[in-house]
């Protein structure tokens, strides 16, 4: 039997030089095979939990996350079902699109009618018209079916799975001298069977509204709770109502304020509406499914309505609230609904949540990677909380006017007019709604303003979602979304629009000295970049060395149509490399020649040491103290000389 120590060291040692964290995973259960510790304990897993959970794992980070409700017992319906097209992209960019376009149901415009049942014409709404996207309309899918696509993927990245019927009882915070980095002592109870202890670095609640995360952390959350109750139902119904499956429709109700009327997966509709204050009053608590389908079936009235089958229903009253940071106590962070909480009646819930859950993934796991300075992590709570605050802000008023109310600002006005006020509301803050219009403050740390005049006439600018556009492989003349191009794999993205190669030969000779030299950002340590070149000429002939001039920026592809050189404002003379977060998020742009941009950008957040170029050849390879790179000539026998062949 080897020596434990003996052994630790020689893992250690064989592990070291490829990844660290193997290292410190082998010495962890060699130390102690029954100590559960893990890089983040995650608590709660609807879709914010699940897919930080999914996130962390697909960037090589261990996860444990719980689940207080028994999976079995939980509600298997309902909830939130609105996809909108920003949180479509970034499901894409996780390879977790595709089986939620297979079950959900496109929706691409609205239908409106007022309380006689006569079709009117509303101005706007979050599905009309959407722009610069290939996912150019909402998705309807129940959140059951969201959760359990990113279940799976995260059981096939991780080969684990939510520890369902299992409760966060308590955490603790400890900073012993000499303690490794597992400062998270967190106690769960399970359903059945013994209490838990779990060991982390952090501890990331995206437990709900009513987070025992955010409970037991000093973090406040104030707001304010309406009186408005509203009722949500998800059933198979038939109905008299004109384009009833055509998506989205909105009814103005002469006793039920606006009513929403959504088709989901699965030939389901969703009915909201709110629910009369006297009948609340006399109600209340003892709500019956009866009532809400009797109430629901008056809603849509000149309309006839008739159930089926519910599979779900809720009545709930709305609340208002933001947490006052994201992050405390150094370890523990929430997320979604633990962070804030509005009305569903923009349908942001789900997809604020898994803008927060991406957000903060890539961050929290390249700083326990020690990539980052700590301002990176903290960036997650400035960001999250300023998208959130605006939310909030515009749930206010659209929560009172869809309860059939007046929202303050407008009672003074004679021409006040629900349907047309809503519909201005959404056209002001659609970007916002689809998410394709948020945009993140420069912070001089992964958002670097552009403060160079040759970028003055860029059409995009850091802070901003990178738009998606169409280019070409190399041969093949079918067009390639410019996304699929640049996955979130937790890696900052360099894109080097260079115009025709012919008229920028100079910059991209720059590009080419700079990549190879002692100041690049390939020096750093740790798998942190990905490259690609865009090049605006046609597919034609030839390779792409010749083409190019240079082979080391990456894979590279043909703008044939100059399109996607136009949608970032790049002519075809000029050479401009875009920093692309882990998330999408343009984080600085470089004009070259010029690269002091991008050597200050990555230097003023990453902590990693970079390697020398001694140490490393032109391809990346380790060199030996001969100066090879690793291919050893081995001496074989002349096996002839053996009487062999």
């Amino acid at each position: 039997m080897w020596d434990s120590a003996a052994t630790v060291a020689i893992f250690a040692r064989a592990s070291q030089a490829e990844d660290p964290s193997v290292a410190a995973f082998l010495q962890q259960h060699l130390r102690n095979p029954k100590m559960k510790e893990v890089d983040v304990l995650i608590v709660g897993a609807g879709p914010v939990g699940l897919l930080t959970a999914y996130c962390l794992a697909r960037y090589g980070l261990s996860t444990y996350i719980i689940e207080q409700h028994d999976r079995s017992k939980q509600t298997l319906y309902g909830r939130a079902a609105m996809i909108a097209p920003r949180t479509l992209e970034m499901f894409d960019q996780l390879d977790l699109v595709d089986p939620l376009l297979q079950t959900g149901f496109v929706v691409r415009g609205q239908v409106h009618y007022d309380k006689h049942g006569e079709r009117i014409d509303v101005k706007r709404y979050a599905s009309s018209d959407i722009k610069d996207t290939f996912f150019d309309f909402l998705l309807l899918c129940r959140q059951k079916y969201t959760e359990d696509v990113i279940h799976d993927g995260y059981k096939r990245v991780s080969g684990q799975s939510v520890h369902y019927g299992t409760k966060l009882h308590s955490y603790d915070i400890s900073d012993p001298p000499n303690s490794d980095d597992y400062k998270v002592m967190s106690n769960l109870q399970p359903t059945t069977g013994s209490a838990i202890s779990i060991k982390s670095k952090y501890i990331v609640g995206s437990d709900g509204a009513r987070s025992t995360v955010r409970t037991l952390s000093p973090i406040a959350f104030s707001g304010s709770q309406t009186s408005h109750h509203f009722i949500r139902i998800d059933a198979l119904v038939s109905t008299s109502m004109p384009l009833a499956r055509s998506g989205v429709v909105g009814i103005e109700s002469a006793s039920h304020g606006s009513v929403l009327w959504a088709c989901l997966d699965h030939h389901i509709t969703r009915i909201g509406f709110a629910f009369p204050p006297t009948l609340w009053t006399q109600k209340g608590a003892q709500l019956t499914q009866e009532d809400v389908v009797a109430e629901a079936k008056e809603a849509l009235q000149p309309f006839g309505l008739e159930f089926e089958r519910v599979d779900w229903w809720t009545a709930y009253s709305v609340a208002q609230r933001l947490a006052s940071t994201y992050r405390a106590q150094g370890r523990v962070l929430v997320a979604g609904d633990a962070a804030h909480t509005h009305s569903s009646a923009a349908a942001q819930g789900m997809n604020t949540g898994i803008h927060d859950a991406v957000n903060l993934s890539w961050k929290l796991a390249g700083y326990i990677k020690g990539w980052f300075e700590e301002e990176v992590l903290d960036s997650y709570s400035i960001e999250r909380r300023g998208i959130a605050e605006k939310i909030i802000d515009q749930d206010t008023i659209v929560a009172t006017l869809t309860a059939g109310e007046v929202p303050e600002r407008y009672r003074d006005d004679p021409g006040f007019e629900r349907s047309r006020v809503l519909s201005e509301l959404y056209e002001r803050n659609q970007a916002l709604n689809v998410g394709l219009g948020i945009n993140y403050p420069a912070d001089a740390c992964t958002i670097v303003a552009n403060n160079n005049n040759n970028l003055a006439k860029l059409k995009v600018s850091p802070g901003e979602r990178a738009p998606d556009t169409l280019v070409q492989r190399p041969g093949i003349r079918l067009p390639t979304r410019l996304h699929s191009l640049f996955k979130n794999r937790g890696k900052f993205s360099l894109m080097l629009m260079c115009g025709n190669p012919g008229r920028t030969a100079a910059s991209l000779q720059a590009w080419h000295d700079y990549l190879g030299g002692p100041d690049s950002h390939t020096c750093y340590q740790g798998d942190l970049f990905q490259h690609l070149t865009i090049m605006n000429m046609p597919n034609e002939h030839g390779s792409l060395v010749e083409k190019l001039g240079i082979d080391d920026a990456g894979d590279a592809y043909f703008d044939v149509d100059g399109s996607a050189h136009e949608r970032y404002g790049v002519c075809e003379d000029e050479a401009i490399v875009f920093i692309l977060r882990p998330d999408g998020t343009i984080g600085c742009s470089c004009a070259l020649p010029d690269t002091s941009a991008v050597i200050r950008y990555f230097a003023g957040f990453l902590k990693v040491e970079k390697r020398s170029r001694g140490e490393f050849n032109g391809d990346g390879e380790k060199a030996l103290g001969d100066g090879t790179t690793g291919e050893v000539d081995i001496q074989v026998p002349n096996l002839e000389s053996e009487g062999g062949h």
